[in-house]
């Protein structure tokens, strides 16, 4: 299991295994927050936490850092340097969305 140093350095996006992968055809959470946040222009660091739990099937109790930090055990979450967490794909493709915004 990963190290989960918090608050991180630098912006950090805890992903499953499928990271950027997976078929694209299929709407994999992991993939878009990356793929959101790479179209806003942010940077930030990938880290693979979880690997071989689909949709977080049977992570109850199994993920104490991740949870810790974000205050549940589903993929995938943001990490920001302030302390704070964005959870889940629809969230982090939010926040992005507002960040590329607020640039412009």
């Amino acid at each position: 299991m990963t190290d989960l140093q918090h608050p991180p350095a630098k912006l950090t996006l805890y992903t499953c295994h499928v990271g950027r992968g997976g078929p694209s055809f299929l709407p994999h959470g992991c993939r878009r927050a990356h793929e959101a946040l790479e179209k806003a222009g942010i940077a930030y660091d990938g880290v693979i936490f979880g690997k071989g739990r689909p949709l977080a099937i049977g992570t109850t109790g199994k993920r104490p850092d991740l949870k810790r930090i974000s205050g549940q055990e589903k993929l995938p979450v943001l990490a920001l340097t302030n302390g704070t967490t964005v959870n889940g794909s629809d969230a982090i493709v939010a926040w992005a969305a507002d960040r590329a915004a607020s640039a412009h």
